[in-house]
């Protein structure tokens, strides 16, 4: 089974992670966003059919919900720092940049990039690059995660170099990010991505009529809300096909679909393709690059 890792509020702001070994393609549910900065190796962003490479050196930014990664280590430890921030408190430190010091928060950049995709991947700039690498060298010399009031002041910091520097993706999705009541809407709509629940549960769980849900849903997402959530649910039966033993059915239900029959028609309209035909041609390309 895929490997899953949950980061809620329990997780410190900001850890260092280092991976010895190749774990292959994990989901991370984020409850919080997450800004990152890879030290060592590469980690593959897997999105709809492609996958974006973070190559060493570079900053990536998650939004919260799930993501399928894979952190790859180029003949040693995998390395990468990560800063977790809530919408709220993302909002505090905004609003404390802009009334106390006159930053302006802001951001006019717009592409389909940032509308359609719910992560950032970008080369930093030489404030960001050297922030990260002094993030790195407090980690050498004591452990930054348990110090918390030193791990909030690198948070302000971070958050300060983006929304002064170059507006871009980056700095757009750390603005949007401070909204907290869409934060909220969508940290319920990601929390249930793969729960047997009905847009009308979401409506009420979200404080919205029905109309009023599906106008806010296709705000934040682009697409209706049924739309979505199938497409969510495929893509990670994709993962889990090609990256597990699970059978296909076992797969249709950690996937949410009930009924397998359904699931697999689906899945041939997404794919053009069965789910069994696809994890054969996966396996026989990996035995042919093996």
């Amino acid at each position: 089974m895929i490997k899953n890792n949950n980061v809620d509020r329990t997780t410190p702001d900001v850890v260092k992670i280092v991976e010895t070994s190749s774990e292959g393609v994990h989901s991370t549910n984020l409850s919080r966003m997450a800004i990152g900065f890879v030290l060592k190796g590469r980690k593959l962003i897997y999105h709809n059919d492609t996958s974006v490479q973070v190559s060493e050196g570079e900053v990536f930014m998650l939004d919260a919900g799930v993501h399928y990664e894979e952190n790859i280590g180029e003949g040693e430890p995998f390395e990468q720092i990560v800063f977790y921030v809530s919408a709220a408190d993302l909002q505090r430190i905004i609003i404390s940049l802009n009334s106390n010091y006159g930053v302006s928060c802001d951001s006019a950049h717009r592409c389909e990039a940032c509308r359609r995709s719910n992560f950032v991947v970008c080369p930093p700039s030489a404030e960001l690059y050297d922030f990260f690498m002094g993030v790195n060298q407090s980690f050498r010399r004591s452990d930054l995660r348990r110090n918390e009031i030193g791990g909030r002041i690198k948070l302000t910091e971070l958050i300060y170099l983006i929304v002064a520097g170059e507006d871009g993706c980056l700095r757009r999705k750390i603005v949007a990010g401070a909204d907290v009541v869409n934060g909220q809407f969508a940290k319920e709509i990601y929390n249930n991505v793969f729960n047997d629940v009905s847009i009308e549960m979401l409506a009420r769980k979200t404080n919205r009529s029905l109309t009023s849900f599906k106008k806010e849903f296709r705000r934040q997402f682009d697409v209706p809300p049924h739309k979505w959530f199938i497409d969510q649910r495929l893509q990670r039966a994709k993962v889990l096909l090609m990256s597990t033993n699970m059978t296909i059915s076992e797969i249709g239900v950690e996937c949410a679909f009930t009924n397998i029959s359904h699931f697999i028609k689906l899945f041939k309209q997404r794919f053009d393709d069965t789910p069994a035909s696809m994890r054969r041609k996966s396996r026989v390309e990996r035995e042919m690059v093996g």
